[in-house]
């Protein structure tokens, strides 16, 4: 399972570097064609389904994704911020309501973060990841280059300690809940609080 979650760094570079609504849409259909996957194996649960079976199914959702894009962003562009928020909510919680196991739960958790963190990042923080202050040659490069080693250096730090909080907790019955809570930080890490210290920081601009 922690292999195809490292495959989440590739849109979260997207995001913070790129393009934040690509990089969006990009993680979240990665983590619903992972969760398809769980789905898959516990409805067969008898049948071995191995990591070849795995790539299929997400490599069939992305080429959904790629075929209904404009649609979906004409969908998310009607969307105002209340109902982003609801949206995400009701996805990440339909995430774990089918099965609420632990890989369910970081599902959940994740998906909620970056959703919600997303929506506060269009109305409050107005990160844009092209927004680099006018800055050009080596040092745009160098610019986008601290992003995404920050980004990803307190990304690593949220989830060792989300970890250690996770076996520190293993024998309560909050688990998922912690598990859950960790999991939605990690994600509005990723969509708003690092686009916000970027800013911060004078690695990005901001509308």
């Amino acid at each position: 399972m922690e292999f195809m979650f490292l495959f989440l760094i590739l849109p979260f570079f997207i995001y913070w570097c790129l393009n934040e609504k690509t990089g969006l849409q990009l993680s979240i259909v990665y983590l619903i064609s992972i969760w398809a996957v769980f789905v898959c194996r516990h409805l067969f649960e008898n049948m071995f389904i191995n990591m070849d079976i795995r790539w299929i199914v997400i490599a069939v959702i992305f080429c959904l994704y790629l075929f209904l894009r404009g649609e979906i962003e004409r969908l998310l562009s009607m969307g105002g911020f209340r109902i982003c928020l609801i949206a995400s909510a009701i996805f990440s919680f339909i995430m774990i309501l089918y099965r609420p196991s632990f890989e369910f739960i970081i599902l959940g958790g994740i998906f909620l973060g970056l959703g919600t963190g997303y929506c506060l990042n269009k109305r409050y923080v107005g990160f844009e990841s092209i927004n680099v202050l006018q800055r050009t040659g080596h040092v745009k490069f160098f610019t986008l280059f601290a992003r995404f080693i920050l980004g990803m250096a307190v990304l690593t730090l949220l989830v060792l300690g989300s970890e250690k909080i996770g076996q520190l907790v293993f024998e309560s019955q909050n688990l998922e809940l912690v598990g859950f809570i960790c999991n939605a930080i990690i994600g509005f890490w990723v969509s708003a609080a690092a686009p916000w210290v970027f800013i911060k920081l004078r690695l990005a601009g901001s509308k």
